[in-house]
């Protein structure tokens, strides 16, 4: 994905001796002189102030720390600016971590717990009385993409649901296939066997211009939003998520967003003739004969798919079943008042049928 730069922001550091925020660009702490600690983290100030170009003209990537006495250094230096010590083979701060995303919008001023002044957000020092202000509790604005991905689902609650997804479908497959003989006795039969029938009609539908078939007949285009590109094409617009922070090591962070282009294309609604049904015609009876119903045909048609249904319905005692022969051959073994043995499901269904002896 596409990154943007929007410029620097200075950070700053709290020194671990005395407690007092610094600027970032500080190498020792204004209030005692301690030198910044190579683990001191540099944070987003409560109100960072964006800048096109690095504030250091000679910016040389992440600073060092000496080895013999901590002190940090520009990561072009050579020797130590506090005990001239040499400095090659010194280990570079951490770079290139997010820090957070970049809010310009203004803050809340600090009240000073020694004399009760409201300073700017941007104050590190009380402007009254000199001492140290703590850092403000600011709301971190979350770091949103260019083309938000989809919730995801927490693996736990996955692995949870196809567990009781599973558990659902053994039990429904052993209410299946769990069964019990019965007797029982036919008691009636019906069928019914139907032809549709097709005709050449306009039929309504839409799909993106460049997938138009070749005889469709468009009746009209709009743009529609259809896919990201990293780039900028014909009919699209920058999407850009939030702009956020990379600590640069050195004092500063580089405010970024990512970007992606939303491009639209020509949506189109359209009529082509396809075969679809128009009618059905059926045939239907209370007996073991069962027949086609008779078609007849115009101009422009056609016979479409033909379906059969044949029930039988048997009782025992008090109770009835329904079984759905697949054939018109298997349909035409169950003369009324048969007896049969039926395979019967947890669920009441007949699964099977076998005459009785």
């Amino acid at each position: 994905m596409p990154q943007e730069e929007l410029g620097y922001v200075e950070l700053e550091w709290t020194c671990q001796n005395c407690g007092t925020r610094n600027p970032g660009a500080r190498k020792n702490c204004a209030s005692c002189g301690a030198a910044m600690h190579a683990q001191t983290q540099f944070e987003l100030p409560a109100q960072p102030e964006l800048v096109k170009d690095h504030p250091a003209a000679d910016a040389a990537g992440p600073d060092v720390a000496c080895p013999y006495c901590g002190t940090r250094n520009a990561g072009n230096a050579t020797v130590c600016k506090q005990c001239g010590g040499d400095l090659k083979g010194a280990q570079a701060r951490m770079a290139g971590g997010v820090l957070g995303a970049f809010d310009a919008a203004p803050q809340a001023a600090i009240q000073c717990a020694a004399c009760g002044t409201q300073n700017p957000a941007t104050a590190l020092k009380c402007s009254s009385c000199g001492a140290r202000l703590p850092r403000p509790k600011t709301q971190t604005a979350a770091v949103t993409p260019a083309a938000a991905p989809a919730p995801s689902i927490p693996r736990a609650w996955l692995i949870g649901g196809i567990a009781v997804a599973l558990l659902l479908c053994i039990g429904a497959m052993f209410l299946v296939f769990r069964t019990s003989d019965t007797r029982a006795t036919v008691d009636d039969v019906n069928w019914q066997r139907t032809i549709a029938i097709m005709a050449l009609m306009p039929v309504r539908d839409a799909t993106w211009q460049d997938q138009l078939p070749a005889d469709a007949q468009v009746l009209g285009c709009e743009l529609k939003d259809r896919r990201y590109s990293d780039v900028a094409e014909p009919n699209s617009k920058k999407i850009c998520g939030t702009p956020y922070v990379i600590d640069q090591g050195d004092g500063f962070g580089k405010t970024v967003q990512d970007c992606q282009y939303l491009v639209q294309a020509p949506y189109c609604t359209f009529t082509r003739l396809q075969w679809t049904v128009t009618d059905t015609v059926a045939a239907r009876g209370a007996d073991l004969n069962p027949y086609w119903p008779a078609l007849t045909l115009q101009d422009q048609q056609r016979e479409g798919n033909r379906a059969e249904d044949f029930r039988v319905e048997f009782v025992s005692g008090n109770q009835r079943y329904t079984y759905n022969p697949a054939t018109a051959q298997e349909f035409a073994k169950y003369q009324i008042g048969s007896q049969w043995v039926l395979k019967v499901n947890a669920l009441g269904s007949v699964v099977e049928a076998t005459r009785a002896e």
